[in-house]
C-alpha cells in the first residue's frame, strides 16, 4: 500500500513539474496574440512590398532587354550592368552602376577603359554630362547615351574604316618614303590620315632699316589624292598669282619647285617691305606674300599703283597714276624725262622719288588730312574689292569717288543727261561737269 502511495506521488509530482514549465515557457518564449498578430502583419507587407519592387525590376530590366540586347545586369538588384556597344566600327563595353534602378539618380559609368577614353577625348563628351543630369530612367539614360556614340561616329569618320585596304597601306607607306625624302625637318603638319600635309621653308633675311636679321616661314599645303602616286598632286599656297604650281606626282619635285620660287620672290618681298615701313600704302590693307603690288599715297587726292617684276625686283616696275588728269600729268612728264636716273643699286623708294620728282608722304606725317584718299560720297576708301579711282577733273578740286558712287549720286540728280551707259552731271564738291560710266556688275 505504502509503494502505491508514493508511486502516485511521483506521478502527481511530474505531472505538475510539465504544467509548470509549459507556463513558464509560454510565459517567456512565446510572445502575446496581439503582437505576433503585429508581427505577422509587417513581416507580410515587407514581403509584398519586396514582391512589387522585384516585380517592377523585373518588368523594367525585361524592356530594357528588348531596347538593349547586349545588355546583362551583373547582380540580383540589378544595381550594376554590363552593356557592349558599338562607337563607329568598334565594339566597347560599357559598365554602369545604377544604385537607384530603375531610376537613373546617381548613376555614373566607371569603365571600361576604352570607354572612359572615348568619352573623354570626345568634342560631344558635354552631352554626357547632360544625360547624367536631365534623365529619370535607365532606360532614357541608355537612350541618350546610344545618341552620344552615334554623334562620336559622325565626329570622327576614321572609326567607321573597318580595315584597311592594301592599296591604301601602299599610298600610305609611299606618302612617308616621300615625305623623308623632303626631310621631317620641313614637315610642320601632317593629318591623321596622311591625306594632306603642310611642308615649311624658312628665309633668312637682314632688314636694313633696321640692322637686324628678319626669319619669314612660308607654308605649302600639299593634298594627296586617293591613287596617289598615279594622280598629280594639289598644292595650296601664299605666293602671287602668277606663279604656277607644278603638274607633277613627285613630291620632292613639288617641293624643291615651291622653295625655288619662295627665293625668286624674296627680293620683291623686301623691296616692298621698305615701302611698307615708309610711305603711306592704301592697298592692300594688310600685305601679304601674294601682293607684289602696292597703291602709295603721292599728293592730295594722287595715288601711284606700281607692280614690281619678280624677274627683275629691282627694275622700273610697272606704274599706273590715278588722280584727276591736270595732277597727273606733271608726274608723267617728269616719269619720262628722268627715266634714265633710274639706279638698281638704289633703294625702290629712292629710285621713285628721284624720277617722279616727288617725296612720298608717311600715313604718320602730319597734314595729311587734306590728302583726301577717301570716297566723297561714301567716305570710305574701300568698298567691298573697289577704290576710289574716278577723280574730279577740277584741279582746285580733285576730290575722288568710287564708281559706284558717283554713278548712283548722278543718276539720282534731278535732270540727270543719260547718253547710253554714260550719266552727265557735276561734281557734288566743286559743281564742275563730270560723267561717269555705269559701272560693270
Amino acid at each position: 500500500m505504502r509503494e502505491l502511495c508514493l508511486v502516485m506521488s511521483a506521478h502527481w509530482v511530474g505531472t505538475y513539474l510539465i504544467a509548470v514549465m509549459k507556463n513558464l515557457l509560454s510565459l517567456y518564449l512565446l510572445p502575446p496574440a496581439d503582437k505576433l498578430t503585429s508581427s505577422l502583419t509587417l513581416d507580410k507587407n515587407a514581403r509584398f512590398s519586396r514582391m512589387l519592387r522585384n516585380c517592377e525590376k523585373a518588368s523594367t530590366l525585361s524592356f530594357l532587354y528588348s531596347q538593349f540586347p547586349t545588355l546583362v545586369a551583373q547582380n540580383q538588384s540589378c544595381t550594376k550592368f554590363s552593356w557592349l556597344s558599338k562607337v563607329g566600327c568598334k565594339s566597347i563595353i560599357v559598365k554602369l552602376v545604377c544604385p537607384n534602378f530603375p531610376s537613373s539618380k546617381g548613376s555614373k559609368i566607371y569603365g571600361d577603359e576604352e570607354t572612359l577614353f572615348v568619352l573623354e577625348n570626345s568634342s560631344s563628351k558635354n552631352l554626357l554630362v547632360d544625360a547624367l543630369e536631365t534623365c529619370s530612367t535607365v532606360d532614357e539614360f541608355l537612350h541618350k547615351l546610344s545618341d552620344l556614340f552615334s554623334q562620336i561616329s559622325q565626329d570622327n569618320p576614321n572609326l567607321s574604316v573597318t580595315q584597311l585596304s592594301v592599296g591604301l597601306l601602299s599610298v600610305s607607306s609611299q606618302i612617308l618614303s616621300d615625305l623623308e625624302t623632303v626631310g621631317w625637318e620641313n614637315v610642320c603638319l601632317m593629318s591623321p590620315d596622311l591625306r594632306s600635309v603642310t611642308l615649311a621653308f624658312m628665309e633668312t633675311k637682314d632688314d636694313r632699316g633696321s640692322n637686324t636679321t628678319r626669319h619669314t616661314r612660308h607654308q605649302l599645303k600639299i593634298q594627296f589624292p586617293s591613287n596617289y602616286p598615279s594622280s598629280p598632286l594639289i598644292l595650296t599656297h601664299q605666293l602671287p598669282d602668277c606663279w604656277s604650281p607644278p603638274l607633277t606626282t613627285s613630291l620632292h619635285q613639288a617641293y624643291s619647285s615651291w622653295q625655288e620660287a619662295v627665293q625668286l620672290y624674296s627680293p620683291c618681298w623686301v623691296a616692298l617691305h621698305d615701302l611698307d615701313r615708309l610711305c603711306w600704302v592704301l592697298d592692300p590693307d594688310m600685305p601679304n606674300t601674294q601682293d607684289i603690288y602696292r597703291r602709295l599715297v603721292v599728293a592730295t587726292s594722287v595715288s601711284l599703283h606700281l607692280v614690281l617684276d619678280p624677274s627683275a625686283p629691282k627694275a622700273l616696275p610697272s606704274l599706273r597714276f590715278l588722280g584727276a588728269d591736270l595732277r597727273i600729268a606733271p608726274l608723267r612728264e617728269s616719269l619720262a624725262a628722268n627715266m634714265d636716273l633710274w639706279d638698281e643699286e638704289d633703294e625702290l623708294q629712292t629710285n621713285l622719288e628721284r624720277v617722279l620728282g616727288v617725296e612720298f608722304p608717311s600715313k604718320t606725317d602730319s597734314g595729311n588730312e587734306d590728302m583726301r584718299v577717301e570716297c566723297g560720297i561714301c567716305y570710305t576708301y574701300k568698298l567691298g574689292d573697289h577704290l576710289p579711282t574716278k577723280n574730279c577733273d577740277e584741279p582746285r578740286c580733285g576730290q575722288p569717288f568710287h564708281s559706284t558712287c558717283l554713278y548712283e549720286w548722278l543718276v539720282n540728280l534731278p535732270g540727270v543727261r543719260t547718253t547710253l551707259n554714260m550719266v552727265h552731271g557735276e561734281c557734288p564738291y566743286c559743281s564742275k561737269a563730270l560723267q561717269c560710266s555705269r559701272p560693270v556688275e
